[in-house]
């Protein structure tokens, strides 16, 4: 199933800002990463093949709270959040590990092979928008729909 969507870097207030206005000015927002297309598929990799608590890995793309417009749904981590997340969950994630999950994934028919650059590349990005709001103390925004 692909989706729509994108990960935002905003500070902690900011984000206070956005709750408190539903997130009706999320557009305004730039784009820290892509999350358009196999999210679903990607959260799926990971809890199967993926040694980390089931439970732990929608918070990749979904964040720890959440608020459900019409249109879609936007999850939220504030910057303590994005901090844990990424050390209790990403970063026990080599690339090199998630390319082994391709491969098994592949082999089962749960991913494609042309899919598998993009997944990667996908995987990086996450990572990378992690890793740029740890080191900023920055709090994130998952859009998907």
């Amino acid at each position: 199933m692909s989706q729509t969507g994108g990960l935002y870097k905003v500070t902690d207030n900011e984000l206070k800002r956005q709750i408190a206005d539903e997130f009706s000015n999320i557009s305004d927002l730039k784009e820290e990463a892509d999350l358009s297309y196999f999210a679903i598929n990607f959260l799926e990799i990971l809890a199967t093949y993926s040694d980390l608590d089931k439970n732990l890995i929608g918070k990749i793309l979904q964040g720890n709270s959440s608020f459900v417009p019409d249109d879609g749904f936007i999850g939220f981590s504030n910057s303590a959040e994005v901090e844990i997340n990424k050390k209790d969950i990403l970063d026990k994630i080599s690339i090199e590990n998630f390319d082994n999950y391709l491969e098994r994934a592949e082999k089962d028919n749960k991913s494609q092979k042309q899919d598998k650059e993009f997944l990667q590349k996908y995987f990086q990005n996450i990572k990378s928008a992690y890793e740029i709001a740890t080191k900023e103390n920055k709090a994130l925004i998952f859009r998907i729909g």
